[in-house]
């Protein structure tokens, strides 16, 4: 997925406090459950996630703790566990959790409604696409009637409940999601918010998928514009709008207007974010692809030895094998002509 954020929008941090928890008496089992939470976290943060999650799983299946500690410490796990790549867990967990949240409390309680949006996402992720949207459904119905919700809660559920829809490429179907969002947040956000962001380029990232380019240019260009009022021309959130400009440009039809696109964004690129950026090496591909196709040899040698020299750290071999093989292929018929 797209996004303004390099993430998707998975639900808030909530604070431990957040629900207006009396505080706890030392030794209560609320007050230990604290304690052994701050241990996890600080596990956690020190790389030690079967350890963090040993904490916070006891602390959710201690019948003696506050249901909102418990299943705070539910959100933790499944953070753990996909930090560990555990996603059928993550599923397990948020499903287990949600239902034991709304037996004692509501379905539209905000921390019920956050696990209810992780196992939804979970089991989208994990390809239980159909499951996922009826999940998805009841859940974005019990957001709109719940007053007084957050609206980042609000949002992030709303969001992602087009990833159904675009797992099983139903552009539409999500772009509508994704305009009902954005025509309820517009006018009521700063224009530089990035959740509003995020949601615009969601949209224009379904549109693209529908082959409705010049809209999707248009909510990329509006992006862009926005972007600019409160970053630099360097950033590379501006930069990565460029290139999906460019990209909608190409594929709409308009090669030669693409191509220049990109030939400007490459040395761009290269200005403001070095040789060695990956999205700077993406965009050399695109024009040595380009080049290749078009015959342009000395072009394509001229681009395939930008890439040989200066790639990113973490490429293998076999990510620029075509480079190496035209910078070959030049060598040789340069020493045949001398």
């Amino acid at each position: 997925m797209t996004t303004m954020s390099t993430a998707t929008i998975h639900g808030p941090i909530v604070s431990l406090d957040a629900f207006g928890l009396a505080s706890s008496t030392p030794g209560s089992p609320d007050a230990r459950a604290r304690a052994c939470l701050a241990d996890a976290l600080s596990s956690a943060a020190g790389g030690s996630m079967e350890r963090a999650l040993e904490h916070a799983t006891g602390v959710y299946e201690d019948e003696e703790v506050s249901i909102e500690l418990r299943l705070e410490a539910a959100k933790l796990c499944v953070d753990w566990h996909c930090a560990l790549g555990s996603y059928d867990r993550c599923r397990r967990v948020a499903g287990d959790a949600a239902r034991l949240g709304a037996r004692v409390l509501e379905r539209d309680h905000p921390l019920v409604l956050m696990l209810r949006n992780s196992e939804a996402y979970w089991l989208s992720v994990l390809g239980f696409n159909d499951m996922a949207s009826r999940r998805f459904g009841a859940l974005v119905a019990d957001v709109k009637s719940c007053r007084g919700l957050d609206p980042q809660i609000a949002v992030a559920i709303r969001n992602n409940s087009a990833m159904p829809w675009k797992n099983t490429g139903k552009w539409s179907r999500a772009a509508r999601v994704y305009r009902e969002l954005l025509a309820d947040m517009e006018g009521t956000r700063d224009e530089a918010d990035m959740t509003l962001l995020t949601v615009r380029d969601n949209l224009a990232e379904v549109l693209s998928a529908d082959r409705h380019y010049d809209e999707a240019i248009a909510l990329y260009e509006h992006n862009m514009d926005v972007l600019l009022t409160v970053a630099e021309h360097g950033d590379w959130r501006v930069l990565r709008l460029r290139n999906e400009i460019a990209r909608n440009t190409w594929m709409g039809g308009d090669r030669d207007a693409g191509e220049d696109l990109w030939t400007v964004l490459a040395e761009d690129c290269r200005r403001y974010l070095g040789d060695r950026d990956p999205l700077t090496a993406r965009i050399r591909t695109i024009l040595l692809t380009l080049a290749t196709m078009r015959g342009d040899d000395q072009r394509a040698e001229a681009i395939a030895r930008k890439l040989r020299d200066d790639h990113p750290d973490d490429w293998e071999d076999c990510d620029f094998t075509e480079a190496i093989s035209i910078v070959a292929q030049g060598e040789m018929g340069g020493s045949q002509g001398v």
